[in-house]
């Protein structure tokens, strides 16, 4: 074979080759999952692949030949001078753009344009690259995100000026309460003592003045109503700002109960409230007594408001080697799991729930800050509850060791 036969078989080896190679591109480039388009210097179409027939939807017949950024309608992050110049000036560009489907949808890519020019003396422009990425979802999922932090930061914000609002008001209201509950007590114990010397014959002035205490009884349990409402919105406001104040000492858990069941029970003297504690014995707990004897009356309170009339509220105090259990268990209508989801949250209060007679409105505290109070002394509260079968709420907390009383002199 002589030298020109064989040089040019080896430069037709080399073509073919190369145009295998140049398939092989071609068919990789066509299978990648990103738009890929291929633009003369004038920004004509001139290679769309399927990445770009998916994206935009576009098929390659129908994309070949249009001005790309007429066909997509580009949004630029300037304008398209701006950004050909930048292509001019460094040879590639990246951003975002965002471009209009065939279906008129709106996409946000993220593309990488790069200038192809003659590798020859000239180095004259040939082509521009386009690599274009769907980043819609992603861009969507950020923005959400930056939303939900905002409007986490303005209810934070929200929160907290209406917690110093609540603290501000309730303080601000307890002063003239206060006045107002001490006035009436005055004038009840003043009228009192002026119908001990009123005629008793005269039935009219009589009948009058007994009226006019009756009122100021009324009037005196509005008070007190006001009264709790107040303190609840003062405990919540306390608790949101750390600063639940307690006065703990030792002291026997059993005593407390019956304590403060005695200020229950003549307040609602027609219940009938079973009590079941360990007899000749004692619970020593580390507590503020006020506290847990305020959690024990809104357990009870609750049960009474709620639970019908004629049935009974059934209270236990039990214990272990280290805890006191206190529960309190009602036959009212019971919660239903969605309602279990949030008895415990601020201001939540049971919709569509009959209250007993004698019974006021709250704010829908009790149970949140009774929580606050049991969880700030090293205990734990809980409930069980089925829909139409009543409830059972109950408290922990540690018992501690009993302290030893000496009396006289050790010798």
């Amino acid at each position: 074979m002589s030298q020109g036969n064989f040089e040019r078989e080896s430069d037709e080896i080399n073509n073919v080759s190369q145009r295998v190679v140049n398939q092989h591109l071609a068919r990789l480039i066509d299978l990648a999952h990103d738009a890929i388009i291929v633009r003369d210097p004038a920004n004509v179409i001139i290679f769309w692949n399927q990445g770009a027939h998916s994206l935009y939807g576009w098929s390659e017949q129908e994309a070949l030949g249009q001005v790309s950024h007429l066909l997509l309608q580009t949004r630029f992050p300037l304008s398209n001078e701006v950004t050909n110049l930048t292509l001019e000036q460094q040879g590639q560009w990246e951003g975002q753009l965002i471009h209009t489907r065939r279906d008129g949808a709106q996409v946000i890519v993220e593309s990488r344009q790069v200038l192809v020019r003659d590798t020859g003396a000239s180095n004259q422009l040939t082509a521009i690259l386009e690599i274009n990425r769907d980043i819609t979802e992603r861009e969507r999922l950020q923005r959400e995100q930056i939303e939900a932090q905002a409007r986490e930061l303005t209810l934070q914000t929200t929160k907290a000026r209406m917690d110093e609002f609540l603290g501000i008001v309730s303080h601000e209201l307890r002063t003239p309460m206060t006045t107002i509950k001490g006035n009436i007590q005055l004038a009840k114990m003043r009228l009192l003592f002026a119908m001990r010397s009123l005629p008793k014959d005269n039935n009219t002035l009589l009948n009058n003045v007994e009226e006019i205490h009756m009122m100021l009884e009324r009037a005196e349990r509005q008070a007190n109503v006001q009264n709790r409402l107040i303190r609840d919105l003062l405990d919540s406001s306390r608790i949101q700002s750390g600063q639940l104040d307690l006065q703990q000492e030792q002291l026997d858990l059993i005593s407390l109960v019956h304590e403060t069941f005695e200020d229950l029970q003549s307040a609602a003297p027609a219940r009938t409230i079973h009590i079941v504690a360990p007899v000749g014995e004692s619970i020593p707990v580390l507590v503020d007594a006020e506290r847990i004897s305020q959690v024990i009356n809104n357990y009870v309170t609750n049960a009474l408001k709620y639970a019908p009339e004629d049935q009974p509220i059934e209270v236990r105090l039990e214990k272990d080697e280290r805890t006191a259990r206190f529960s309190v268990r009602d036959h009212g209508p019971g919660l239903s799991p969605s309602e279990q989801e949030h008895i415990w949250e601020r201001f939540y209060q049971v919709e569509g729930i009959k209250r007993q007679r004698g019974f006021p409105v709250g704010l829908g505290l009790g149970l949140y800050i009774c929580r606050a109070i049991i969880e700030e002394q090293q205990g734990a509260v809980g409930f069980e509850s089925t829909k139409g079968e009543g409830s059972t709420f109950w408290f922990t907390l540690p018992i501690v060791e009993a302290k030893l009383e000496t009396t006289g002199t050790q010798k």
